[in-house]
């Protein structure tokens, strides 16, 4: 009996997780958390062995083997308990654990439950209000460095709050529609100078449909011409907003990225519209980048005029047609 309920306890210690998936808690920025990847022991011959001089603390090998099982309880429980905010009494806890295994406990099941969800209540209150006290404080500090960064040399400042600095021009006239899929290198930070995420740390530069990034990006790299390098101060309300990137950027939090430009491809079947539409005629320039193996060839990135763009294209579609079968 008193192992079936000790088993139940190992089960409502992993139910405090509930408590730290409560809103507010931190969680994967942008992308699913990955699991735990589970250790792989050492292949070793021997099994493994209890020391000599920890045997001897115990009795039996049931005692120190219950003994080893409730330290690691204790453990795991007291560990999340802290992380949720809980300065609860070690002594408390001991004795609601003792007293429970034991058949002793001063509350039913049902009372626990109740208990249980008023702590459930409590954590996320908690969490909420925290979430709200920091997403201030970042909005504030947001606000003062925009203010502060407008007036420095070359700032430019667009209507909708964005502000950019050309650190680097590139060359050409031709800059990206939002439809576009653009190629270029990163590195975004928070003001506090902590970098977030950044293709030069990756090793190669990113690539993505311009109108499936955030606000600030699309109205930024629209300006910037191919070569170009800038840096961008993006206010949160065009960046991630309240709810920030957990646990990577934090709710309202002014973003600093330093963009560079590489090249623009035309739009794809997945960011052109909707399918079935018509296709729209080429109005500028595009630019043709060669892939990876191919500039490691020594290709070079194109600049197709709008005006020779028609012809390349029926030079490609005779090409494609089938010879003529000889009679």
């Amino acid at each position: 009996m008193i192992m079936k309920r000790f088993l139940l306890v190992l089960g409502m210690a992993g139910g405090l997780t509930t408590l730290a998936q409560t809103p507010g808690a931190t969680g994967a920025p942008g992308a699913p958390a990955k699991a735990p990847t589970p250790s792989t022991p050492k292949a070793t011959n021997a099994p493994p062995t209890v020391p000599p001089e920890v045997d001897a603390k115990f009795k039996t090998t049931e005692e120190r083997n219950g003994y080893t099982l409730g330290t690691m309880i204790a453990e795991d429980m007291v560990t999340r308990i802290r992380k949720l905010g809980y300065d609860a009494p070690n002594d408390a806890i001991a004795r609601g654990f003792t007293e429970w295994i034991n058949n002793k406990s001063l509350l039913s099941k049902d009372e626990t439950r109740k208990v249980f969800a008023v702590m459930q209540a409590e954590v996320s209150k908690k969490n909420e209000e925290k979430k709200l006290a920091e997403g201030a404080k970042a909005r504030k500090e947001g606000e003062d460095f925009l203010a502060a960064n407008r007036a420095k040399d070359g700032v430019v400042v667009l209507p909708s709050g964005l502000q950019y600095k050309v650190l680097k021009a590139g060359s050409g006239e031709v800059k990206p529609k939002a439809e576009d899929t653009v190629i270029c290198h990163y590195r975004g930070t928070l003001l506090d100078g902590k970098e977030f995420d950044s293709s030069y740390t990756r090793g190669e530069p990113a690539k993505f449909a311009l109108n499936r990034v955030i606000k600030g990006w699309t109205e930024g790299l629209q300006l910037m011409t191919v070569g170009s390098k800038w840096q961008f101060v993006i206010p949160s309300s065009i960046a991630y907003g309240e709810n920030g990137s957990p646990p990577r950027i934090p709710p309202n939090s002014t973003l600093i990225f330093e963009i560079e430009l590489i090249g623009i491809q035309p739009p794809t079947a997945d960011n052109a519209g909707a399918p079935g539409a018509a296709a729209q005629p080429v109005t500028s320039d595009i630019i043709k980048v060669p892939s990876k193996a191919e500039l490691d060839k020594g290709a070079k990135i194109e600049v197709i005029k709008a005006a020779d763009l028609e012809k390349l294209q029926k030079q490609q579609s005779e090409l494609a047609k089938p010879a003529p079968e000889k009679k």
